[in-house]
């Protein structure tokens, strides 16, 4: 077994315990064969009919009381390894090959930045099946005009296709939630979907727009605009990029953030040139 640092922090963990639940997890992955990587296996629910399927499975597990009870319990398969460490902590460009699968029940309090990690330009995933609380995959698969949708929706559809899977009750784990969980397949896009400008611009335009979500763009996102540009330019950027201004963030697809983006990349762009 591997050992990776990893911040000490309360992990929220809740054990899947229903095999038929675990059984039709894996079976909607599809691994047979793939390379398979699953975060935070715990007590191992997935982790057996995994290790049926997978050409290599690597676990990675931050409590390092149940990632030696797995090296022992895989000691003689050599297709598996367990590292034992945060996820978010480790790093994963050179420790996982292109086109890996992930499987995994993920920690709530975690599960999108982990997401958001797997979704990195330096990683090839090939696709995630992942379990998140049900609110959190509703929010990464929500479209416009859903009051879900916001900046989670926008930056991993901006990067994956989303779909939805089963939803999974509190009675399936140990201990029992509170609330309902959600089976969601994510798969990573070669390219943006659309072509956005600066990256960093745009995630701060669409979190610019959704932290103050009940007002207008041209109240939440104008200010920022105003500010950033100059007097006068907001009107010129909403109306270069085609976005009504009077709307508010959750009618604007992703494609009019993605516009936005292109046009405020362009105005900085040239602010800076300008500049002795």
């Amino acid at each position: 077994m591997k050992t990776a640092s990893g911040r000490k922090r309360r992990w929220g963990q809740h054990f899947l315990g229903d095999e038929a639940v675990a059984e039709r997890i894996v079976a909607w992955a599809g691994i047979d064969g793939c390379k398979v990587l699953e975060i935070g296996p715990g007590r191992g629910a997935l982790t057996g009919l995994l290790a049926e399927r997978a050409a290599s499975l690597l676990l990675i597990e931050i409590d390092a009381r149940l990632a030696g009870g797995l090296a022992d319990r895989y000691r003689d398969h050599g297709q598996v390894e367990v590292v034992c460490g945060d996820v978010l902590g480790i790093e994963l460009g050179t420790l996982l090959p292109p086109g890996i699968h992930v499987v995994a029940n993920l920690p709530y309090e975690s599960g999108t930045a982990i997401v958001t990690r797997l979704l990195g330009d330096e990683l090839e995933v090939a696709e995630m099946v992942v379990m998140l609380q049900k609110e959190v995959a509703a929010r990464i698969a929500a479209s416009e005009g859903s009051k879900v949708y916001g900046v989670l929706s926008i930056m991993t559809q901006m990067r994956a296709d989303v779909e939805l899977g089963m939803v999974v009750g509190p009675q399936a784990f140990r201990p029992s939630p509170k609330v309902e969980s959600q089976v969601v397949r994510i798969r990573p896009l070669s390219a943006p979907r659309y072509e956005l400008g600066d990256v960093d611009v745009f995630r701060k335009l669409v979190e610019r727009s959704f932290g103050e979500r009940r007002k207008m763009l041209r109240n939440s996102l104008g200010r920022w605009l105003e500010a950033t540009l100059g007097d006068g330019r907001a009107v010129e950027v909403f109306a270069a990029a085609e976005v009504d201004p009077t709307l508010r963030p959750e009618a604007i697809a992703i494609e009019g953030f993605a516009r936005l983006g292109r046009v405020i990349t362009d105005a900085l762009a040239r602010v800076d040139t300008r500049r002795p």
